[in-house]
This record gives C-alpha cells, sequence and structure tokens, in this order.
C-alpha cells in the first residue's frame, strides 16, 4: 500500500511573502523506493490539480502536474525537466517516460526562498500510449466491475448464473465516482497487468480477469489467484461513491 506525505515549507529567511505556494496535495510514495534516481522509464498517468494558495484557496487557472504510477504519485518539475511542452493535452493519459525522481525544491531553485520540498519528477521524453476509458474486472466467481471515469458498476453473479446453481455475489452497485477515483483504480490494475508472474494464458476457477479499455486499444490479462489481485478486489469492493 502506498503511504501518503505532504510537502513541507522550506525556509531560509523568514521572510513569509516571498513565495506564495502552499499547495498540499499529497504525494504518494513507496517508502521502498529511494530518491535521486536518474534516467529510467515508467509508465503512469500525467494528472493536474489546481493550486491552492497559502490561505487554502483554490485557483484553478493555475494547474499543477503530477506524474501517478505505481511506484507513487510525484510533482512534476517543469523548471528542471527537459519537456517544455505542455502537458494540458496529457491530462489523464497513460504516458510512458524517460524521468528522474529526486529530493528537493518544488517552486524554485534558490534556497533562499521559501518553497515546498520533497520528493518530485523530472521528465526527459514522454510518450503518449492512450486515454483509459474503462477497466473491467471479472472476480473468480465472475462478478464484474465496470469503472469508467465517473460510473462504477458492480455486476453480481445471481444464483441461475451460478455453476453450483445456489451462489449469489450479493447486491448489485451502481453509482458515480470522480476522475480520481478512476484514475487511483486503474494505476493499481495497470500495476497488476504489468507482472508477467502473475498472468496466465487461459481463465482458471478462482482467477481474475482485468481488461483496460483506452480510446484505441486494449488490454486484457488472466490474473493468478494471488496477494495482489485479493488487494485490488479488496480495493475495489470498499469503493465508495463519496467524490474525492
Amino acid at each position: 500500500m502506498k503511504t501518503k506525505f505532504k510537502p513541507i515549507l522550506y525556509l531560509t529567511f523568514i521572510i513569509p511573502f516571498l513565495v506564495n505556494c502552499s499547495n498540499t496535495k499529497p504525494v504518494q510514495e513507496d517508502k521502498n523506493i529511494k530518491t535521486e534516481i536518474q534516467g529510467k522509464e515508467y509508465t503512469g498517468l500525467i494528472v493536474a490539480y489546481p493550486f491552492i494558495n497559502k490561505i487554502g484557496e483554490e485557483m484553478p487557472e493555475f494547474q499543477e502536474y503530477y506524474f501517478l504510477s505505481n511506484i507513487g504519485e510525484y510533482f512534476i518539475k517543469k523548471s528542471e525537466s527537459h519537456y517544455k511542452a505542455d502537458l494540458k493535452e496529457m491530462i489523464n493519459c497513460y504516458v510512458k517516460i524517460d524521468a528522474s525522481i529526486n529530493d528537493g525544491l518544488w517552486d524554485t531553485n534558490d534556497p533562499n526562498v521559501q518553497s515546498r520540498v520533497g520528493p518530485y519528477i523530472t521528465i526527459n521524453s514522454i510518450e503518449l500510449i492512450d486515454k483509459p476509458v474503462k477497466i473491467i474486472y471479472n472476480d473468480g466467481s465472475s462478478n464484474a466491475f465496470i469503472i469508467t471515469p465517473s460510473n462504477y458498476k458492480y455486476a453480481p453473479t445471481t444464483p441461475e448464473e451460478s455453476s453450483s446453481g445456489v451462489y449469489s455475489g450479493g447486491n448489485s452497485r451502481n453509482f458515480e465516482i470522480s476522475q480520481e477515483q478512476f484514475n487511483e483504480i486503474f494505476i493499481r490494475a495497470e500495476g497488476i497487468t504489468k507482472n508477467k508472474t502473475l498472468h496466465l494464458e487461459s481463465r482458471m476457477m478462482g482467477t481474475g480477469y482485468i481488461r483496460l479499455i483506452f480510446d484505441n486499444s486494449h488490454i486484457s490479462t488472466y490474473i493468478a489467484d494471488c496477494d495482489e489481485l485479493n488487494e485490488f478486489e479488496n480495493y475495489l469492493k470498499n469503493i465508495n461513491s463519496k467524490k474525492q
């Protein structure tokens, strides 16, 4: 499970009005991942959040970009990135990046100026893969989870559909979710589909099936019964309609 922490403010001189920057969007980081990782390829989503000023007001006209992947969520420091193009068209898109993870100041390179500080990522290059639009997961009992950027649907197996004639997957669920919730589910599913040691060539009883559907492509994978799949399934079962 990913841990969350908030960037802290760094100030060498007591001049609080120097920089008006206190976006406290949590950064998720795997505690086993070390910072200062240079020049490595990652897959994940480009996401954006409104800038929040130091008095807690959202400023939607100013967006900040983050990279969300199965190793964590990192602030993208554009001033140190070799990739300078606008990321706006890639928001909520699945990408492959060549990047470096660092630890330091986010808002400036001047240690005499107030800034958020913590792990961040700099991007050398980006390859746009596709935009995810739907996630389908069938568990070992053929209960179906169908998830889009705005909707969560659970379609349980009924006794009439089950091989035993008596099994029931429980009550159906259908409600709205946020784009942020969808992105988190996608990243968890994507992390499992990338782990080839968990793949099966065909469906067997008790195994799972994940289908990631994009605008122009799809990824379909049979997954062996394993801790990773059980954790993903438990996460899906605990999703609620509260927007984050």
